[in-house]
């Protein structure tokens, strides 16, 4: 029987104790406001160490008290990679409340250092995909640009929104639709000026953010899609036929 030993206390290793109870599995939890005896206690019982830790302390942590045992030993830092450990990077945010089984279930995972999720952790019937160490920087990046961006933009909007006396209800539908649209056809989701390639618009957008350190952010965003729209070469849809 699998015997699980979760390391930490934060949101992570809540949600993690909690799926595992749901499935009916044997698991323990140990963080430093504990005994520190309880520690050597649950972990000669434990077949798994699960690290939910800050990346900062999971090397020292692996080091100091785990290496060399005869025990299987996971992380599940999505930027980090340390021998001996498996990564099992759960593609996924994780806030104060608990979820449902279900949503657990639809959890994806991304691991290093082992050839499957049963591997890793036996009892998770999630899907997963295998990541090389090389490539774990770049994979983190990209989570914490989608994960996080659209939400400091979001956050934007309402606070802007506020100020001009809408409402923060009023936006929910378009970004419930943009969301829907950029999960169902990410290839066709972008909409708008960028989209049609309309350089008035994004110009006036340009200077009515003027003063504001997002307007760098604006300008950053279509550098990147549609530089050709910052310069003032004709576009092909302005050129006279």
């Amino acid at each position: 029987m699998n015997k699980y030993l979760i390391i930490g206390a934060g949101k992570l290793a809540k949600h993690l104790e909690h799926y595992l109870k749901f499935l009916d599995c044997s698991v323990t939890s140990w963080d430093r406001s504990q005994d520190p005896h309880l520690f050597n206690s649950k972990l000669h019982d434990a077949t798994h160490i699960l690290l939910a830790i800050s990346d900062s302390a999971l090397k020292n942590f692996y080091c100091k008290y785990l290496d060399g045992l005869e025990k299987t030993v996971v992380h599940f830092s999505g930027a980090l990679h340390v021998d001996g450990m498996i990564a099992a990077h759960p593609l996924m945010t994780f806030g104060p409340q608990l979820y449902e089984l279900e949503m657990y279930r639809r959890i994806h995972f991304v691991l290093t250092g082992a050839a499957s999720l049963q591997t890793a952790i036996p009892d998770l019937p999630n899907s997963f995909s295998l990541l090389s160490s090389e490539k774990k920087s770049l994979y983190h990046a990209l989570c914490v640009m989608a994960g996080n961006f659209p939400i400091i933009l979001w956050q934007k909007m309402f606070f802007e929104f506020e100020k001009l006396g809408i409402s923060t209800e009023a936006p929910r539908v378009y970004l419930e639709a943009a969301l829907k649209n950029s999960l169902q056809n990410p290839q066709t989701a972008l909409t708008g000026p960028l989209a049609r390639k309309d350089r008035t618009t994004i110009q006036k957008n340009i200077e009515a953010l003027e003063n504001d350190p997002f307007q760098e952010i604006y300008l950053a965003f279509v550098k990147t899609i549609a530089p050709e729209l910052l310069t003032t070469e004709p576009l092909e849809n302005e050129r006279s036929l």
